[in-house]
């Protein structure tokens, strides 16, 4: 075999790899979809709870690719506060963040940026209603300089 068809194999193979982790992290469990949650989205808040329960930071994780990370939650709430900066391409920048539960996508946003519209950071919040336990959070990034994520746990 020429090194043109060997690298074409290689690429294959990378694909269908990704494609089976990425299909294997949506698809973990066959839990049906008979839970409740309710999902708010909005723009600028990250403010903390009144007396009783309260918001309390699980993690904050970084970067500049896509990325996911798995949380346990010990409320009924969940708040995923993010912001990003574009790279200046003059190309459609976004990032998309959703909050998966046994597989199932629960809750999504996404931020992009216009070719000509300014590089300014953005904001968002997505809470979640729901019950306790394991959430996944991914993040899918293209053509963003940086982001940071930060989960709040509500109990």
């Amino acid at each position: 075999m020429d090194t043109a068809t060997k690298v074409l194999v290689v690429i294959c193979f990378i694909l269908i790899g990704a494609l089976g982790f990425i299909s294997g992290m949506f698809l973990k469990s066959s839990h049906g979809g008979d839970q409740y949650y309710n999902v708010t989205i909005t723009g600028d808040t990250e403010g903390g709870g009144s007396s009783g329960p309260s918001w309390h930071r699980v993690m904050t994780f970084t970067g500049s690719e896509s990325d996911y990370r798995y949380v346990n939650i010990r409320g009924n709430r969940l708040r995923v506060v993010f912001s990003a900066t574009p790279l200046v391409n003059y190309d459609v920048n976004s990032i998309t963040v959703d909050v998966l539960r046994d597989g199932y996508t629960v809750a999504t946003d996404t931020v992009d940026w216009g070719a000509t519209e300014s590089p300014a950071r953005k904001k968002r919040t997505v809470e979640v209603e729901g019950s306790p336990g394991e959430y996944c959070i991914a993040v899918y990034a293209s053509e963003i300089r940086d982001w940071k994520v930060t989960v709040w746990d509500y109990y």
